[in-house]
């Protein structure tokens, strides 16, 4: 069981109110977004007061980020995978950066328990006031840090710029992946179950090919 998979695991089969308050705000949040959603319609799909909500997290800024903090270890596991990336020039050396960057974020969207967070972290990354409350900066700056600097290894004869630029461009496609409602109404049912492919696909051959 991965470090991802086991952190869930435990989160789910001891909740506890705060836990139980943070897995609601993470649907409501995703679902009306930071501005949108109030500590009462929290409160309300957690099945709790809002007393309570206040006890635990006190601000509708500190509960928004406490939900952030409580999924780190999916870009702890991220960075980890990255590590063992050691020779940079091994023929699936990108192949493996790819996966490290992909896998504990899809591991989410199997679960729909998971998929709203990957559904926050959408919201938030496209959100222009995003940088007011520093969750990216802090967060999620350092491991995407950490894979610019591996990609420049793995790919360094790209001009300057290009891995930054490379890093989000593959953000945004693994963001967006998170609503494949959509596909339904593009493709039918012809590329159902094949996401985690295609996806892994498209974000090696363009920063293969590019």
């Amino acid at each position: 069981m991965t470090t991802a998979r086991a952190a869930t695991t435990a989160r789910k089969s001891n909740p506890g109110r705060a836990a139980q308050i943070l897995a609601a705000g993470e649907l409501v949040f995703a679902r009306m977004g930071y501005h949108g959603a109030t500590m009462r319609e929290v409160a309300e799909a957690a099945g709790v007061g809002l007393s309570l909500v206040v006890y635990h997290f006190k601000t509708k800024d500190r509960l928004y980020r406490a939900i952030f903090e409580a999924r780190q270890y999916v870009n702890d596991e991220r960075i980890a995978r990255l590590a063992t990336v050691t020779d940079s020039g091994a023929p699936d050396a990108l192949d493996r950066v790819v996966s490290a960057f992909i896998d504990p974020v899809l591991a989410l969207h199997d679960d729909p328990a998971d998929v709203w967070f990957a559904r926050l972290v959408l919201r938030e990354a496209s959100d222009p006031s995003s940088q007011e409350r520093g969750v990216i900066a802090d967060l999620f700056d350092p491991m995407a840090r950490a894979f610019v600097a591996k990609l420049e290894e793995v790919l360094p004869d790209r001009p300057e710029g290009f891995h930054a630029w490379a890093y989000l461009f593959s953000v945004g496609a693994l963001t967006q992946s998170a609503f494949d409602d959509r596909i339904g109404n593009i493709a039918g049912t012809r590329a159902s179950g094949r996401k985690h492919e295609f996806l892994r696909l498209y974000i090696t051959a363009a920063l293969r090919q590019a």
